[in-house]
């Protein structure tokens, strides 16, 4: 995410945009800068945060549920979700993001149980990340095929953890059970379900780890199969 402009390229920026489309369209435009630089804030208070920069039409629930860290941006169509009830069902969700991260366009998080993100994430577009599923498919009380999955009880039984300074490629999925270390990258479209060592790159889906730094040649060596 870029930071924001400074007023002199703002005001040049504007004027620019005024030229090519007139002064009704770039007083809309002023006026929906000023809007989400409001709502921005106001968001940032009720979560006690800083520095919260998000884009065009989020989707936020669950806020007594939800940790922000400083920093906190976002492309457009964010989409944040403790759920905390579903389908009759009572949940006590735990979404906790740490400083410093940005994520692009169209992520949507989603808890029932607890997901957890360090520091300096850096995530892509259409990105998931999930700690359930909808419906149970394992244990006891296992959801029926003949049921609608919408109507199915979301699990809420397994975590996400993601590690610092972790960089995840667009349209990811990082699913329950994901346990992502410290600096690991997931490349774009991969799948994780278990644990990538902190330090490597993975792919695939599932992900595997394919590529790990190397501290004494200080490169990424790859990992043979």
């Amino acid at each position: 995410m870029t930071s924001e402009l400074a007023p002199s390229s703002c005001t040049s920026s504007l004027r620019a945009f005024a030229k090519e489309n007139g002064l009704f369209l770039t007083l809309c435009k002023v006026f929906r800068a000023a809007l989400h630089r409001t709502r921005d804030r106001l968001l940032a208070r009720r979560l006690g945060t800083c520095g919260l920069r998000i884009g065009k039409h989020p989707k936020l629930a669950g806020l007594n549920h939800i940790h922000l860290g400083e920093n906190f941006s976002a492309g457009n169509g964010l989409w944040l979700d403790a759920i905390t009830s579903f389908a009759g069902q009572a949940y006590q969700p735990t979404l906790d993001i740490g400083p410093n991260c940005n994520v692009s366009d169209h992520v949507h998080i989603a808890c029932t149980h607890r997901i957890t993100i360090a520091e300096g994430l850096l995530c892509g577009s259409r990105v998931v990340i999930s700690d359930h599923a909808h419906g149970l498919y394992s244990g006891p009380d296992q959801s029926h095929p003949s049921q609608r999955p919408v109507e199915r009880r979301l699990s809420n039984d397994r975590a996400v953890t993601i590690g610092r300074n972790v960089w995840i490629g667009d349209g990811a999925a990082i699913l329950a059970g994901a346990d992502i270390g410290d600096g690991a990258i997931i490349g774009a479209n991969s799948v994780v379900t278990g644990s990538i060592p902190s330090n490597t790159i993975a792919a695939g889906a599932p992900a595997r780890p394919i590529r790990r730094w190397d501290e004494t040649t200080a490169q990424w060596i790859p990992i043979p199969r």
